[in-house]
């Protein structure tokens, strides 16, 4: 054998525990990757309210259960939703 021959089963031994040790890397990565990123998606989409959102609830919910004008000058009024149903399930007997 002479010193200037490669060797061939150390370079494949270092080729394949090369190929093992990036593949696990690449697979703590990712996972670390989508554990930042579900954690990210929770803390700026899920956790905060919509404050506009809120408010729009709100007042559509206020709408729902008062009365009050929709048109004075036509005479159109607006009553709570559970009073309307009340009416047209009076009117359906």
């Amino acid at each position: 054998m002479r010193y200037d021959d490669p060797n061939v089963a150390a370079s494949a031994i270092v080729g394949i525990i090369s190929a093992i040790l990036l593949f696990v890397i690449i697979v703590v990565l990712q996972a670390f990757f989508f554990s930042a990123e579900r954690t990210e998606r929770e803390k700026k989409v899920y956790t905060q309210p919509n404050q506009a959102l809120q408010q729009l609830d709100a007042g559509q919910l206020e709408l729902l259960s008062s009365y009050g004008w929709v048109s004075q000058t036509d005479g159109v009024v607006r009553i709570p939703i559970e009073r309307a149903m009340e009416l047209v399930a009076a009117e359906a007997r």
